[in-house]
């Protein structure tokens, strides 16, 4: 990666910058601070084991119904045959144990910020002195004419890893040489936002194996997305006129979608699909709405210093349902967990909050041996108060570069998602 040595970034992990401040462990005016997190993927488990670390004392409860978590980081490969589900897949037990964290199997269904007490699917309350929610994404249902609960099980839009994603899986390899398969972007924010074109890469290195003939078309709401020369580079140099992408500005946005027929409407035209892959419009998780931890944009405004909630006292979010501006990436899910665990235990003890740094690093699979990556540092802005990007502190992969460079950043790929995996959940 230019300006930051790509090596140097494999080896990290979101938020890594500020370990180092963990190594001090802060007492608190409550003997035993009671800490709810709700939700257990990248953001709610990364916060519950560095809170552990920050506060040996904090009774730290996870709310979480499943026993294991399966990531969507990785989970285009499965898509493709690369990969399947269980390397993907960590159970909690290990964290709790190792951390001292209660692991309550219920579902989260109310939260009262005055009694603060969170009611679960049991019916029993847990009280709490400070609330963290991290309930990931929600489709939004509503938001596309055509595209439905009943008409999502047509068309998979494995934006959640497990069964949509073997579900997606089947149909890409059910369809017919000569098909069009066709994935829809919705308007940013979303979650992940290079997926959808590391998706369409791994479509077309499928396609180009076992049905030569077909084709992948990219029918996209936004007019650019990230790390667009260096997907582009790749598409021309691996799959050459396999992949066409139209952008906003060109009619990319979806319309309405049919079923039935295996029809798109864009602004663009109609256009029918062998596999039609709908990533929807997305929002924060039900129960940010449910709590009114939302705004008008359907996401959770907070503060960038502690991801405290601007609407509910005494409640944080965290990951893809947080409008912090971050990124909704894996990585950045663990940086703003960190984050927010040491200014929590900060809080606790009545110590100062200071402005914080996050890294972002994600890399993009376009075929086995062709990885690209980007890796970002972002800062509080003194000015707006926002979250912004340190411009210093960016690297991307060079264009131009060699195969033997790609194969290199495909196993520098896979070293980051252990090490990710590891950091969050062992």
């Amino acid at each position: 990666m230019t300006e930051i040595t790509r090596r140097g970034f494999a080896a990290l992990v979101g938020g890594a910058a500020a370990l180092p401040l963990f190594g001090t462990s802060f007492a608190s005016a409550a003997r035993t601070p009671r800490v709810v997190v709700i939700g257990g993927g990248f953001a709610g488990a990364t916060f519950a084991k560095y809170l552990r670390r920050a506060m040996p004392t904090a009774r730290i409860t996870l709310v979480e119904p499943k026993k294991s978590y399966v990531s969507c980081v990785y989970s285009n490969e499965v898509v493709v045959g690369l990969s399947t589900l269980k390397p993907l897949t960590v159970g909690y037990a290990a964290l709790a144990e190792a951390y001292g964290i209660r692991h309550v199997r219920r579902s989260a269904v109310a939260i009262d910020p005055v009694a603060r007490r969170v009611t679960l699917s049991s019916g029993d309350k847990l009280p709490y002195d400070k609330l963290v929610v991290a309930p990931g994404m929600a489709y939004r249902y509503d938001a596309l004419p055509g595209w439905n609960e009943e008409t999502a099980a047509l068309l998979p839009a494995a934006w959640h890893a497990g069964p949509e994603t073997t579900q997606l899986a089947a149909r890409l390899k059910a369809m017919p040489n000569g098909g069009t398969a066709i994935i829809t972007v919705p308007p940013a924010p979303y979650r992940c936002p290079p997926a959808p074109y590391e998706r369409a890469s791994l479509f077309a290195w499928y396609l180009k194996r076992t049905k030569p003939a077909a084709k992948v078309l990219i029918l996209d709401a936004n007019e650019t997305f990230p790390k667009q020369a260096l997907f582009e580079e790749g598409w021309a140099k691996l799959f050459p006129g396999m992949v066409t992408r139209i952008p906003g500005s060109k009619g990319g946005a979806v319309q309405s979608v049919d079923a039935v027929a295996m029809r798109v409407v864009a602004g663009a035209g109609s256009f029918s699909g062998a596999v039609i892959n709908i990533i929807p419009p997305q929002r924060a998780g039900d129960l940010a709405t449910a709590a009114g931890l939302t705004d008008q944009t359907g996401w959770c405004p907070v503060d960038p210093r502690t991801f405290a909630s601007k609407l509910v006292p005494d409640v944080h979010v965290l990951g893809d349902a947080a409008a912090s501006g971050l990124p909704k990436s894996a990585t950045s899910a663990n940086a703003g967990a960190k984050v927010a665990a040491l200014a929590i235990a900060k809080l606790f003890a009545g110590r100062p909050v200071t402005d914080p740094l996050f890294i972002n690093t994600c890399y993009s699979r376009l075929a086995p041996d062709y990885a690209i990556g980007i890796a970002s540092v972002f800062g509080v802005d003194p000015v707006s108060g926002a979250i912004v990007v340190r411009n210093t502190g960016t690297g991307t992969s060079p264009l131009g570069a060699s195969l033997g460079y790609r194969k290199e950043e495909a196993e520098d790929a896979d070293k980051w998602f252990r090490a990710l995996m590891s950091d969050t959940f062992a």
